[in-house]
């Protein structure tokens, strides 16, 4: 037995000993040079030493600065002050609700951008801007506009009506910008800019929407839009009373239908008008004005040019 631990004891000796020779064999290069205390070097580490490290932080070596403060938080290691909120804590059964009672957002809607460029109508639609509106209209283009109107329940601002425009424009599908300037001149003369929908001198019974257009296109145009109420107002009154065409008349005074009226009306009763390039051709004065008397068989005067020059220029700029 102390044969065998003599062994070991020698054995043991010759492989520290090869081991230093092997270690000893090998140069030392000059990144790695053994005077120079570091985890490749042979030199015993001073007891001061710590790992090179410019920045202090939770995988450093270098201690914090007494004055250290990171940001609160799960990741920091800086204690978190009494009022901290966490904010991954479970929802409560009320808050779990409403999240799942909630719709999930929407986030490849583009955001809706304000711009003085005329919106995008559909198919390619012509469409109008508000500052436009105003420069064609500068009577309807103060808020206050309507403050002194005989009938307040009819005067509409321009910021009211460009909406019903535009949806009018794509609904009939005007893509020409000289039957835009066509239509909106026309309902500008006959309305007096907003202030009336509703024929009131010397008050025709159920004549009105902003182009002012008689009984018998509302009456059409009605029915078109609302079958079942028109039905409804003719059989309480089989006299075709001038109530019963006031009644008719009203279902399309609101805006959309009130302003799409004209539009309407071109696309239906002046066909020939629209979309075609010998007819209300762009800048044409002239051709504004056979509109006015052939296609809608309107009376002429020299205030409906005022009025489309207006326009035309407003809706060029």
């Amino acid at each position: 037995m102390k044969l065998s631990l003599a062994l070991g004891i020698v054995s043991a000796m010759a492989q520290v000993g090869l081991a230093g020779k092997c270690l000893n064999s090998v140069p030392v290069s000059s990144a790695e040079d053994a005077s120079v205390p570091g985890p490749y070097s042979t030199v015993p580490m001073p007891p001061q030493y710590m790992e090179p490290s410019t920045t202090a932080g939770p995988y450093s070596t270098v201690p914090m600065p007494s004055d250290f403060s990171p940001d609160y938080g799960v990741y920091s290691t800086a204690p978190m002050p009494s009022d901290f909120v966490y904010t991954n804590a479970p929802a409560t059964e009320e808050e779990q609700l409403s999240t799942a009672s909630s719709p999930e957002p929407d986030y490849s809607a583009a955001p809706t951008a304000t711009t003085t460029t005329p919106p995008s109508g559909a198919a390619g639609a012509y469409q109008i801007t508000l500052e436009q509106l105003n420069k064609a209209v500068p009577d309807r283009a103060a808020d206050s506009s309507c403050g002194s109107a005989p009938y307040p329940d009819e005067c509409v601002t321009n910021s009211h009506a460009v909406s019903a425009i535009n949806n009018a424009l794509t609904k009939y599908g005007i893509s020409r910008r000289s039957e835009a300037v066509a239509v909106i001149s026309l309902m500008a003369f006959e309305s007096e800019s907003w202030l009336y929908n509703k024929n009131h001198h010397p008050g025709n019974p159920g004549q009105g929407a902003r182009n002012m257009q008689m009984y018998e296109y509302n009456s059409e145009y009605a029915k078109l839009l609302y079958p079942d109420k028109v039905a409804q107002v003719l059989a309480s009154d089989s006299s075709n009373s001038t109530q019963q065409m006031n009644d008719v008349r009203d279902l399309v005074l609101g805006d959309n239908d009130s302003f799409g009226a004209g539009f309407w009306y071109l696309t239906a009763h002046a066909s020939n008008y629209h979309n075609n390039a010998n007819a209300l051709r762009d800048g044409n004065s002239a051709d504004f004005q056979d509109y006015v008397v052939t296609g809608v068989g309107a009376g002429w005067s020299d205030n409906r040019m005022t009025i489309w020059n207006s326009v035309n220029s407003a809706l060029s700029a």
